[in-house]
């Protein structure tokens, strides 16, 4: 199962909201982010595109972006299942307020180690540090972030477990 390649989408529905702060859906953030460029593409949509709209639908991607635009992030965001379901979510069946807390600390890191950075190589290591159940204490995780150029923004990202980082460059070639 390859990762598609990320880019910009509506909403999924399925992604979990907290309740202090609804996700919006995506389409203003196109509008609001072409900056008076004339989309000339805009009414044929890539392959790309339609890959990450499928995978988001499908749930094999969780669009975080309205949270990642909260954290000072300009570009669409995705999370794959995988880091999901282990740095999100985890076996424990954690409140909302924890999930969405274990979701800022991973966008946080990534942003810190964005702003670290002079120049951006398209796939990115950072770590973070997350209580994995059933320990309380934080350890540090090794993460990775798949940077894509996007026609609407000037990037998008999918943030994916080591393991996953293999899959993502056979998909890309």
């Amino acid at each position: 199962a390859a990762i598609p390649t990320p880019s910009h989408v509506e909403e999924p529905a399925e992604a979990p909201s907290a309740q202090s702060e609804p996700l919006q859906p995506q389409e203003p953030l196109a509008d609001e982010h072409a900056g008076g460029q004339d989309l000339v593409e805009g009414s044929v949509i890539s392959p790309a595109i339609r890959d990450r709209e499928a995978a988001i639908q499908a749930g094999t991607l969780i669009d975080v972006t309205p949270t990642a635009l909260q954290l000072g992030i300009s570009f669409p965001v995705t999370i794959t299942r995988p880091l999901w379901e282990l740095g999100i979510v985890t076996n424990q069946s954690l409140p909302e307020e924890d999930q969405t807390s274990r979701l800022r600390d991973i966008l946080m890191a990534f942003r810190l180690r964005l702003a670290s950075l002079t120049t951006v190589s398209p796939l990115l290591d950072f770590p973070v540090l997350l209580p994995l159940p059933p320990s309380r204490v934080p350890q540090p995780v090794p993460l990775f972030a798949l940077i894509q150029p996007d026609p609407t923004h000037q990037a998008n990202v999918t943030l994916l477990l080591p393991h996953e980082v293999s899959l993502s460059i056979t998909s890309l070639n």
